[in-house]
Order: C-alpha cells, then sequence, then structure tokens
C-alpha cells in the first residue's frame, strides 16, 4: 500500500477532530458566560429588592414617629385633635376610623389585624399621611425616593396602667408601591398636661401581605 495517499485522508481527520473539539470547547465557554450573567443578574435583582425593602422600613419607621409627634400635639398643640390625643378622649376615636376630620386616623381598637392592613392599604382611606398633622415633609417619587409617603392609624387602647395607651400601626414603601412594610408600636402618654409620653414596644407585621397589603412579605417579626 502506498502511505503516501493516506496522509491527505489523515491530515483531514486530525483537521475535523480539531474543529470538533473547538467547537466543543466554545459551547462551554458560552454556557459558562451565561450561568455567569444569570447569577449576576439574579444577585443584583436580590440586592435591589432588598434595597427597596429597607427603605420601605425606614418609611414605616418615620410614619411611626409622625404618629408620635401626632399624639405629642403635632403642628398644632391647641386643636381639638391634640386635645382629645392629650385627653384620651373616647369619644373622638370612631369604629373603622371612620370619625372624619380632625379626628381621621382615630380609631377604636380593632379585633385584628385584617381590617387594620385593608384601611392602611386604601391610599384613599382614613389612614393619616406622613405630616398631615404634624407639618413634616417627606421627598417622594422614582429613583431611591418612596413610591409614597408613610401613612398611619391610632387606636386607643385600654391604659392597663396610668395615662392613656395608644397603638400606632404604621405602613411605609420602598421605590415601588409593592415593597411595602408595616410596623406597630404601643405609645403610653401620661395624663398630666405637658407629659411627654414614650414608646413601649414595637414589631414588624411579619404576614403583611397575608392580612391584605399590597406588598410582598417583609419576612420576620421584628422585635418588641
Amino acid at each position: 500500500m502506498d502511505m503516501r495517499h493516506d496522509f491527505p485522508m489523515t491530515r483531514r481527520r486530525q483537521g475535523g477532530v480539531a474543529l470538533l473539539t473547538a467547537l466543543v470547547l466554545m459551547l462551554a465557554v458560552l454556557m459558562t458566560g451565561i450561568a455567569a450573567a444569570r447569577t449576576a443578574l439574579q444577585g443584583a435583582r436580590a440586592a435591589e429588592s432588598e434595597r427597596d425593602r429597607l427603605l420601605a422600613l425606614q418609611m414605616a419607621e418615620a410614619g411611626l414617629a409622625d404618629a408620635e409627634a401626632d399624639i405629642e400635639g403635632g403642628a398644632a398643640p391647641a386643636s381639638a385633635r391634640s386635645a382629645a390625643l392629650a385627653s384620651g378622649d373616647p369619644a373622638a376615636f370612631a369604629d373603622g376610623c371612620a370619625g372624619g376630620r380632625p379626628y381621621d386616623g382615630l380609631c377604636r381598637p380593632a379585633a385584628g389585624l385584617a381590617r387594620q392592613a385593608e384601611l392602611l392599604a386604601d391610599p384613599d382611606g382614613p389612614a393619616v399621611r406622613f405630616g398631615a398633622y404634624t407639618g413634616r415633609r417627606m421627598p417622594e417619587g422614582e429613583g431611591g425616593l418612596p413610591a409614597a409617603p408613610p401613612r398611619y392609624l391610632i387606636e386607643l387602647m385600654p391604659p392597663g396602667g396610668p395615662g392613656h395607651l395608644y397603638r400606632i400601626t404604621a405602613l411605609g414603601s420602598g421605590s415601588t408601591e409593592h415593597a411595602q412594610v408595616a410596623l406597630q408600636a404601643f405609645y403610653r402618654k401620661p395624663a398630666e398636661a405637658g407629659a411627654a409620653g414614650r414608646r413601649i414596644g414595637w414589631r414588624e407585621l411579619g404576614n403583611w401581605a397575608a392580612l391584605g397589603g399590597t406588598g410582598a412579605p417583609p419576612g420576620g417579626e421584628g422585635r418588641r
């Protein structure tokens, strides 16, 4: 047999194997790149979601603080609302928080959280918007700003001690209104005129979405 005739065929075979190997390697590199890009994208989305949740948490905390300032007299210490909160006047607190101005957002104790969640989730409901009675301002809009200002409800609770006991439920939004966090706090206001109250406990409502809120579950109860 003349071996010279086999050399071109052998070279063609070797070239075909080399081409196939190169294609397999290129495919492996491409798949690795796609997997890395997908992982990076998922990580970016997770980071953005967590950042949005933290913004909503900060807004809910701002809502609690604004409600406490409201209880302490707000921007109009001589108003009928301020007098009702200072004295714990039961007549100012309505079922379903339906007292209307100047007593909007002042509620008799609800039997459960579902009704509070419904009232807070309604942007046109009785919940008090941040700054309505304190004169404070909250920037809102796009980017790193909240989609909506915080809003809150104040319930008059059985005192269980000296002074007046209030339960505040506040809702904060992230850069989209789908990212929401609800916080609840108890605030004791002394009966003595001019005496400042204090927060005596708070918690995060970790089952907010299940209660009727529009946001995803914040994940965790917080602390009391």
